[in-house]
């Protein structure tokens, strides 16, 4: 008994020295890894030679540093095995860099307004960054703005940008195209707002209003007819156009009938597998070959000298203008007169393509139609230097521009 007692003693004394020698072992070895490592936020690479003391020392991450995101700011837990020992250390991610980016000028209207990350692009930051103005600006005042943003990170850092901003005051009013004297009959239904557009330097393609309350359809007269647009600014343009109301002469021809001479024509000139291009083509070559030049026509409605145009095939430019016109507005074209500034030349703008073109059908003693086909203001401008002075000479104010660069051949 005794001497189980006595062995007993002797393992029980033996592991207290094991364990107080490796207790020991551990108090008294040294340290080999640093207590923290600190990094910049995005840092993409971490090195495990910042975390060794002694140079000579190889190591191993125990931690899997794929699962800490260095784009987050924090402290985070790393052990290091060196040889046969795990050493614990500590990863801290500081975001110390204020964010980057590229700043946007800006042009606006007075009363328009923008958000402040409208005025930069392409933000630089590892963290989410807020953008702020420094100073409101007023959006009402016109002129040249300095704008100062503010860009802010998660961790605080802030980074002042200067950007402009233009504001213009839109004093400039609405444009109302379209707009023609005309000659009605009695009986007749009339479309006041056929062929009118209202555009704006702001907004665009705008409303416009017709006052046709004058008007009275029953009764031979001369009536004015008033359009008006405002745009979002309050700038307003008012046109007035005169409808004459009268009398349906022995020669009168409905729409309905000006319009069947028309598709009688088209069915017989235009294919199905015909370019646009190809059909205003046919259209201004059957005009220019059908109409003979006589030097006269009645100037009064342009619907019976189209009716004349086909049925007769004789009259003057402003004959051909008539007849293309029915043939353009029939075969699905938007078209325009255009009178010289003198009063004595009718031709037509033809939107093709989603522009506007020159178009004349008529019979000239210079030069050929293909010259006088779909151009461009600068092309008839030249076209009137080569062969007669202010032969294409009109009032550009009233008539929509058309593109810089020609057409194709």
């Amino acid at each position: 008994m005794y001497l189980n007692l006595a062995i007993r003693n002797k393992i029980i004394t033996l592991i207290l020295v094991v364990l107080v020698g490796v207790f020991a072992k551990d108090i008294l070895l040294p340290n080999k890894v640093v207590d923290k490592v600190t990094v910049e936020a995005g840092t993409s690479t971490i090195n495990i030679t910042d975390f060794i003391i002694d140079e000579g020392d190889i190591g191993e991450f125990v931690t899997d540093l794929s699962s800490i995101d260095t784009s987050i700011p924090g402290l985070y837990d790393i052990e290091i095995k060196i040889g046969k020992r795990t050493f614990e250390s500590q990863l801290e991610v500081v975001d110390t860099v204020a964010p980057t980016a590229d700043v946007v000028s800006h042009e606006v209207w007075a009363g328009e307004t923008l958000e402040p990350e409208e005025f930069i692009r392409d933000i630089r930051d590892v963290t989410d960054v807020s953008v702020s103005f420094l100073k409101s600006p007023d959006f009402n005042m016109p002129g040249k703005h300095e704008v100062v943003l503010v860009l802010e990170d998660t961790s605080g850092n802030k980074t002042e940008l200067t950007s402009t901003l233009i504001i213009n005051e839109d004093t400039q009013a609405p444009e109302i195209k379209g707009v023609e004297d005309q000659i009605v009959y009695i009986g007749e239904k009339v479309g006041y707002r056929r062929g009118v557009e209202a555009t704006d330097n702001r907004d665009g393609k705008i409303d416009f209003e017709v006052d046709s309350s004058n008007v009275n359809l029953k009764r031979p007269g001369e009536y004015d007819v008033i359009y008006s647009a405002t745009d979002s600014s309050g700038n307003t343009t008012t046109v007035t156009a005169k409808f004459t109301v009268k009398e349906k002469p022995k020669d009168y021809l409905s729409e309905e009938e000006l319009y069947k001479l028309a598709d009688d024509v088209l069915d017989k000139i235009l294919r199905d597998d015909m370019t646009d291009k190809e059909k205003l083509w046919a259209i201004l070559i059957w005009t220019h070959d059908h109409v003979a030049y006589t030097g006269t026509s009645d100037k009064s409605d342009w619907r019976l000298e189209a009716a004349r145009g086909i049925k007769q095939g004789s009259g003057d430019c402003f004959t051909t203008y008539s007849t293309s016109r029915v043939l353009l507005t029939r075969a699905g074209f938007e078209s325009i007169e255009v009178t010289r500034v003198d009063g004595t030349h009718y031709w037509s703008l033809v939107k093709y393509d989603g522009n506007w073109y020159h178009f004349d059908s008529g019979r000239h003693r210079y030069g050929s139609p293909k010259e006088r086909f779909l151009k461009t203001d600068a092309q008839v401008e030249e076209y009137s230097k080569k062969y007669q002075e202010g032969f294409y000479e009109f009032d550009k104010s009233k008539y929509p521009r058309t593109p810089v660069e020609p057409l194709e051949p």
